[in-house]
């Protein structure tokens, strides 16, 4: 659950662009997904708290490759492949997952994906916020709806407020996100020698 969460703040930390007072829900995710991919790498800090418990780490992305890092899980995405290393096992897992697990663990993924996935509704909000309901369409999807709390005049998201199919609740609180350069590939796959003696566990 927890590597789920982690990976999840991937797809929504990146929104950004101007909009109108007269725009949609449908519209700000287009505007922000349109932006998010145009840039071309985006690193984001959060907190995330559930259950009284909380966690902070950094998040970088770039087009559909992301990279996470806490005390507990760093994970690699280069697009198909992930590696996942946590601290409590102490083993790097190999998976390739599919679009459907991408958007439960990453939020950028809820965005691009919201069409399908999600029926999207404007919540009031004060002026200096724009703020989204996405509620999931897919019964056997594990996040059933999402709150995303937006900065107005950037559209970055300042909190994620999700909810589970177990009915647990987690809050993700975006401190920061900046907009940087061009990124390696190579940022974005595990690197071994970085991690002496870790054993690698191939799950595809």
């Amino acid at each position: 659950m927890l590597k789920r969460i982690l990976l999840l703040i991937a797809v929504i930390t990146g929104c950004c662009s101007a909009v109108s007072g007269a725009e949609t829900a449908i519209s700000i995710l287009d505007r922000a997904s349109a932006k998010f991919k145009g840039e071309k790498s985006i690193q984001a800090a959060y907190t995330i708290t559930t259950e009284g418990h909380k966690q902070s780490g950094t998040l970088t992305i770039a087009g559909d490759r992301f990279t996470i890092t806490s005390p507990q899980i760093s994970s690699w995405y280069d697009g198909k492949t992930q590696w996942t290393y946590s601290t409590q096992t102490g083993e790097v897992n190999i998976t390739e997952p599919t679009p459907e697990e991408l958007q439960q663990v990453n939020p950028f993924a809820i965005i691009n994906s919201f069409r399908k996935l999600y029926k999207a509704t404007l919540v009031k909000s004060p002026a200096s916020e724009k703020v989204v309901r996405l509620t999931s369409v897919d019964p056997k999807n594990d996040i059933k709806s999402v709150v995303l709390t937006l900065n107005a005049t950037t559209l970055y998201p300042t909190k994620i407020d999700l909810t589970m199919g177990n009915r647990r609740t987690v809050t993700i609180q975006v401190t920061s996100v900046k907009a940087g350069g061009q990124l390696p590939v190579s940022d974005f796959r595990f690197n071994p020698n970085k991690y002496p003696g870790i054993p690698v566990v191939d799950l595809r």
